[in-house]
């Protein structure tokens, strides 16, 4: 029976058997309708189901669908700040040669003739080095149920993928604390206090932390000095200029937040172009980067902060993936009632061949803050 019995398009008029006649043309509300009594809450919901004789939730055509999956986001740096040298294979460690030379030679005996009856003589070894590797297996479980619900269900990416997705996540995150902080009682390119030659940065001056406070030639100074000191410890050799440099969040931001006269760059930008290295450099490709990493704002001796500087390039500081994060085996798993899918990846400890010492001037090289 349909409700209204009549409608006289344009004079606005319903008309309802339910309804008395003294009622019709005003708003009516369910107790009108059915009177005081009647058991209102049973109307209009009798012939649905809100949900199955699993108490599972029953689709609704009615709903819109958004198909694109909401994800977690995350991001890591370490492979921005560090070469990753790819391939090998399941392996116990990963080893290299280090070569080692001396030489004796003077105004005098690196000559032969008359005069001189000397030999001039060189000594050279070489020695293995080891670093250790970090196996890490990772692994998920699909039940069979959850399969088959996916089936039911439309959206860009299938449950496999988003299962893969955490997987690759968990391994970058592994990977950046290897990287920058060690693993295992082992050390990083942040806190390598034992191999990295280590300057304090006399800011005494600040009115807040590192750099501020500090007049912008004060800044300017202190990074050129930096640059003095590489060309004087390594004898003008420019292929150990630093090309990276990594500071702490606070520095980053005062930098950045310094504007020229004109507002048209920042300390930063003025610093990456205008340096001793841009300078000395011979190679017209040459390019200092200052990027920050908040990991390093309580680090140092002091706890006030540190700033990282090294030549980014595999033969200095690099980090190898024998066996990159990939499926292993999938298998039944009867216990679960489903499918056990196992991920593996191998990873080793930052490597800084040309840093054996803190008491050596090393091709990376810290700089801490003193207040």
């Amino acid at each position: 029976m349909s409700l209204f019995t009549k409608h006289e398009y344009g004079n606005e008029e319903l008309y309802s058997r339910s309804v008395d006649s003294s009622k019709r043309g005003s708003v009516i509300s369910l107790k009108d309708m059915y009177g005081a009594g009647s058991k209102i809450t049973e109307t209009f919901v009798h012939d649905s189901k809100a949900h199955d004789a699993n108490f599972a939730f029953l689709k609704s055509d009615l709903a819109k669908l958004y198909t694109q999956v909401v994800e977690p986001k995350f991001f890591t740096t370490y492979a921005s700040d560090i070469d990753i040298d790819v391939g090998g294979g399941f392996v116990d460690y990963v080893s290299y040669f280090e070569v080692s030379w001396a030489a004796i030679l003077n105004e005098i005996n690196n000559v032969m003739g008359n005069n001189a009856n000397v030999l001039p003589r060189v000594n050279a070894g070489m020695n293995q080095r080891k670093v250790d590797v970090y196996t890490l297996e990772l692994g998920y479980d699909v039940r069979f149920i959850e399969l088959e619900k996916a089936k039911q269900v439309d959206i860009k990416k299938s449950l496999e993928q988003i299962y893969g997705d955490i997987i690759v996540a968990s391994s970058d995150i592994f990977n950046q604390k290897v990287a920058y902080l060690g693993m295992n009682g082992k050390t990083g390119l942040f806190n390598s206090d034992a191999k990295v030659y280590t300057t304090t940065i006399d800011n005494s001056g600040t009115t807040g932390k590192g750099f501020q406070g500090l007049t912008d030639d004060a800044i300017a100074a202190w990074l050129n000095g930096a640059i003095a000191t590489y060309l004087k410890e390594t004898g003008h050799n420019l292929a150990l200029l630093p090309n990276r440099i990594l500071v702490p969040s606070f520095v980053g931001s005062d930098l950045s937040g310094r504007m020229s006269a004109l507002y048209t760059a920042s300390l930063r930008s003025y610093l990456v172009k205008h340096n001793m290295a841009v300078d000395e450099s011979e190679d017209e490709n040459y390019k200092l980067t200052i990027v920050t990493r908040s990991g390093l704002d309580e680090l140092g001796s002091a706890g006030k902060g540190r700033i990282v500087m090294y030549r980014k390039d595999k033969t200095f500081v690099r980090m190898d993936l024998p066996y990159p994060m990939q499926h292993f085996i999938t298998l039944p798993n009867i216990e679960r009632m489903g499918y056990t899918s196992v991920f593996v990846e191998q990873v080793s400890e930052l490597q800084m061949p040309y840093n054996a010492s803190s008491s050596e001037f090393g091709v990376v090289t810290y700089w801490d803050f003193t207040d």
